[in-house]
């Protein structure tokens, strides 16, 4: 008894400090932009401007695609393990002996992990831009959640 107690011990601070960590502060990239002098420069912005609006439109569409593709995999994950299911639940009615009882299948959930970064080029490139036509991009990391006051 006085084994698990010890062991309790080791397996609940790892535990604890998993926890804890996972409440860490949150932070994000801001950025300050400073415009160009020149008229040209600031005709530059505009296309500029066009650019980031084309690809956060491709990007989102992407985004629904992406999502979409992943509920499709769901689907027929599930539609051919529903096929294998009803074929060895045959085989184990008419075989008892020779087969294990089949198992019914559970329908899994659609992961979008992978669908999340879609439009994460769009902000670089309208950066990379904006100081191409001659203004100024500064970047700030601001805690927005679980700040250290």
């Amino acid at each position: 008894m006085q084994f698990f107690k010890n062991m309790s011990r080791f397996v609940a601070w790892p535990v604890v400090a998993l926890a804890l960590a996972a409440c860490g502060p949150v932070i994000e990239t801001h950025y300050d932009y400073a415009p160009p002098a020149s008229q040209a420069g600031m005709q530059c912005l505009a296309a500029c401007q066009q650019g980031q609006n084309q690809c956060n439109r491709d990007a989102a569409e992407a985004v629904q695609q992406c999502r979409y593709n992943e509920e499709r995999r769901v689907e027929d994950e599930y539609y051919e393990a529903r096929e294998r299911y009803n074929e060895d639940r045959l085989l184990y009615a008419a075989a008892p002996e020779k087969f294990s009882k089949p198992t019914e299948p559970t329908k899994g959930y659609p992961s979008y992990y992978q669908c999340d970064n879609q439009g994460s080029q769009c902000q670089a490139n309208f950066n990379m831009c904006y100081r191409s036509c001659g203004g100024q991009v500064r970047e700030r990391q601001v805690c927005v959640a679980n700040c250290e006051e």
